[in-house]
């Protein structure tokens, strides 16, 4: 999976996880994006007959769960592999909840020459460089 695509799904079912949490409901989450990217989400997260599916039921009990937010991006991404299409509708989703939620972050580095080590937006972490 390409690393856009995984943190599109992070964004995505965080949010998702947030609204749950919020005692909303699916729909509501879905009133936030587009008829065309509704369409294509809509058949993960609920049955046809409007129902939720059990991953969202699972998800809406505890929100916090890594492994709830795990299964619902892992259905997220079989449908891109079986549509790559779909993945344009991941990315405007992505960037409706950056607008939504204001985190947006934009970062440009220009670097020249060899044997350069470059690094933004790193938090937490430790970074060793071997040479």
């Amino acid at each position: 999976m390409e690393p856009i695509t995984a943190t599109a799904l992070t964004s995505i079912v965080t949010y998702l996880a947030t609204k749950l949490k919020e005692n909303q409901s699916v729909k509501t989450f879905f009133d936030d994006f587009t008829e065309a990217t509704v369409n294509w989400i809509r058949p993960i997260f609920l049955k046809e007959d409007g129902s939720e599916e059990k991953i969202i039921q699972k998800l809406k009990e505890n929100p916090d769960s890594q492994a709830k937010q795990d299964t619902i991006k892992a259905a997220i991404a079989s449908e891109i592999e079986d549509n790559p299409e779909a993945e344009k509708w991941l990315l405007e989703m992505v960037k409706i909840i950056a607008e939504k939620t204001g985190n947006t972050t934009t970062n440009t580095m220009t670097v020249t020459g060899d044997g350069n080590y470059s690094f933004q937006g790193i938090r937490g972490s430790t970074i060793i460089i071997h040479k």
